[in-house]
């Protein structure tokens, strides 16, 4: 599994366009059928399940668990074997 940690990332721009690119690199990273985590601020990222499925989405990924905790958001996802 490959994880990315954006928890403490600093990004001065739109923080949804932002996790667009993020989840793009994690697509290019992934092998069909391969899992991924990534690991965000919830204060950074205060979107809702619905914007990182339709992202995982966009990017032929499917979210197999999505948790918050003490701010923190994980999110763990596999890529289509298709794509």
């Amino acid at each position: 599994m490959i994880e990315e940690d954006y928890r403490y990332i600093s990004c001065g721009g739109d923080p949804l366009t932002y996790l667009k690119s993020a989840f793009k690199a994690m697509k290019i990273e992934l092998e069909p059928g391969q899992e991924g985590r990534m690991l965000f601020m919830m204060e950074k990222f205060p979107y809702d399940r619905n914007i990182f499925s339709s992202l995982a989405n966009q990017n032929a990924m499917d979210i197999t668990k999505f948790e918050e905790k003490d701010g923190e958001l994980t999110i763990e996802m596999v890529r289509n074997q298709q794509n």
